[in-house]
């Protein structure tokens, strides 16, 4: 135990020198460069920066980027992406980075290492020294900042061997985490909303040192976690950056007892042989039962989200779970067959929303609702066989519903040759105005392209109507515990309709209400086509249409 203690004091002592090495081979690496760039600063151009900042990049892996920003606000970005080291002129900086550059002055004090934070334009934690540069004449110039990423950093110092199943971790004063094992793993790119805090990152360990260091307790040599005790040693550096840094190591007790324990228990070669077959034959049937289960527990999650484009094949040789998996194929058959009757988008959208804890009750909710129609569908279906009825209605409803999805409509119901939408609803969608007439604009141009094919076969084309209006309404899950349906009802759903066969007594084939006008931010070639009182109505409707549509 003592030898135990004794190498992991080394093992802090040598990270935190690590540390020290590393933290002052920048500060001297900060100085080289601005040194360099600084006796150029008034004749090297942005070219020559990039030449001399990229070859220095290259051979630093420990750097996620540089950073040279002139007094006049322009700057120079060279940074690693996917492994490849690239630049950028004039990027987008925080405003601090630019009070900073042109604030600044060599040895002013304000020059070192800051506490952690988060990018603005990658979200990713770092690391930044701030290093002030001078020109020829000694007057101040700009101001360079390197930055490390957490990731890198952890890999850094994890590199330095210690003893079996230490694990060492690195936080400041404040718990943002600086490198741990975690950080390493995360992914490549991930972007961050907050700087990744020492108790926040899975390790319960590192959260209850912490916990204890923030209590002013920096001389511990053990604590216990649950129901294991570890072995800890602490390091704490002062001169990095702003806040205090702690090194700290880590070792399960388990793991120096272990051995002691483990040879005191005799077994002979005999029972060795039988736990070894026993735990082969138990891999085998084991993973003979554990394979179909994780393949049905992977169709199950899939069905979950409606997901229903997938195979279940046989894999067991248990009749119990072949029946079931026969089972799950029949059930798959029967999802497949009534999602066809049912708007899958949809109540994946609604599904969604009540695990998030947002009620799909009635409520009232201004929406934008558009009606379609088919100019003269009587006499195009007069004599039409029912399957090829069938086949020119599915095949037209498919081109305008795929432009009702791509802008984020919400399909009520097919209405013979009659399409309803409407949009802000299940969703909030506060452009659903301007999200409705693009849809429309973007369903006739669909529509004319569909024509233009039949008129090249000779067949007569499906010329569509669209009315639009604006209005509350009432939506939400709406009829019997038997069959319920999310959809809108109100005035404002009949107008729209009454607004769609107004196209053909004023000649037009979009008619949209002063009301979506007047809702609507995009900018559109607006022409009033009528004042009229629709049915019902005591009040004119002033209705528009859009040039060129």
């Amino acid at each position: 135990m003592s030898l135990t203690r004794m190498a992991q004091v080394k093992q802090t002592m040598m990270l935190s020198e690590e540390l020290t090495s590393f933290t002052n081979s920048l500060r001297q690496e900060a100085a080289t460069i601005s040194e360099v760039i600084g006796q150029s600063a008034f004749g090297l151009n942005n070219k020559e920066i990039i030449t001399i900042l990229s070859a220095y990049s290259e051979h630093k892996s420990s750097l996620t980027s540089i950073t040279i920003v002139r007094k006049n606000r322009t700057n120079v970005w060279v940074g690693r992406w996917k492994g490849e080291v690239v630049h950028e002129v004039n990027t987008e900086l925080a405003e601090e980075a630019y009070v900073y550059a042109i604030e600044g002055r060599p040895g002013d004090g304000g020059e070192g290492f800051e506490d952690i934070y988060i990018e603005p334009s990658e979200g990713r934690p770092v690391i930044t020294y701030t290093k002030h540069f001078a020109d020829q004449s000694n007057q101040p110039a700009g101001t360079l900042y390197l930055d490390l990423g957490l990731k890198t950093l952890s890999k850094s110092l994890s590199d330095i061997p210690g003893p079996d199943q230490e694990k060492i971790f690195i936080f400041d004063a404040n718990g943002s985490a600086i490198a741990h094992p975690s950080l390493i793993k995360m992914e490549a790119y991930k972007t961050f909303r907050k700087v990744p805090h020492i108790g926040n990152l899975g390790d319960p360990v590192a959260k209850a040192i912490y916990q204890k260091i923030s209590t002013g307790n920096f001389d511990m040599t053990d604590i216990k976690v649950g129901k294991e005790a570890w072995l800890v040693s602490i390091a704490r550096n002062q001169d990095v950056g702003d806040s205090d840094w702690f090194a700290v190591s880590v070792i399960p007790r388990q793991v120096v007892l272990g051995p002691v324990l483990d040879r005191a228990k005799l077994v002979t070669f005999i029972s060795l042989v039988i736990v070894v077959a026993a735990i082969i034959i138990s891999q085998l049937v084991g993973r003979s039962i554990a394979r179909p289960l994780g393949k049905l527990a992977s169709a199950a999650a899939a069905v979950q989200e409606l997901d229903l484009k997938l195979a279940v094949s046989e894999l067991s040789y248990f009749d119990e779970l072949r029946k079931t998996e026969k089972a799950f194929r029949a059930m798959l058959r029967s999802l497949d067959v009534f999602a066809k009757y049912v708007p899958s988008s949809l109540v994946r959208r609604l599904m969604q929303l009540q695990a998030n804890g947002y009620s799909v009750i009635a409520e009232e909710r201004k929406v934008t609702i558009l009606f379609t129609d088919v100019v003269g569908y009587t006499s195009i279906s007069d004599g039409m066989p029912p399957a090829e009825l069938a086949a020119l209605l599915n095949e037209y409803f498919e081109i305008l519903v795929d432009k009702v999805i791509e802008h984020g409509g919400t399909v009520d119901k097919f209405i013979g040759d009659a399409l309803m939408v409407f949009w802000n609803a299940p969703d909030h969608q506060p452009d659903h105005a301007d999200r409705a007439i693009q849809a429309g604009l973007a369903i006739q141009e669909a529509v004319r392209g569909f024509n233009a094919l039949r008129s090249a076969k000779g067949l007569m084309p499906l010329e569509t109507r669209i009315g639009m209006h604006t209005g509350l309404v009432l939506a939400g899950e709406i009829g019997s515990t038997e069959r319920m349906n999310y959809t809108i009802v109100g005035d404002a759903v009949n107008t729209a309709a009454r607004l769609e066969s107004l196209g053909k007594s004023v000649g037009q084939m979009l008619c949209i209400s002063s009301s979506t006008k007047d809702e609507a931010h995009g900018i559109y070639q607006w022409q009033e086509v009528d004042r009229i009182i629709l049915r019902g109505r005591s009040d004119q409707t002033l209705v528009y249409t859009i040039k060129d549509a």
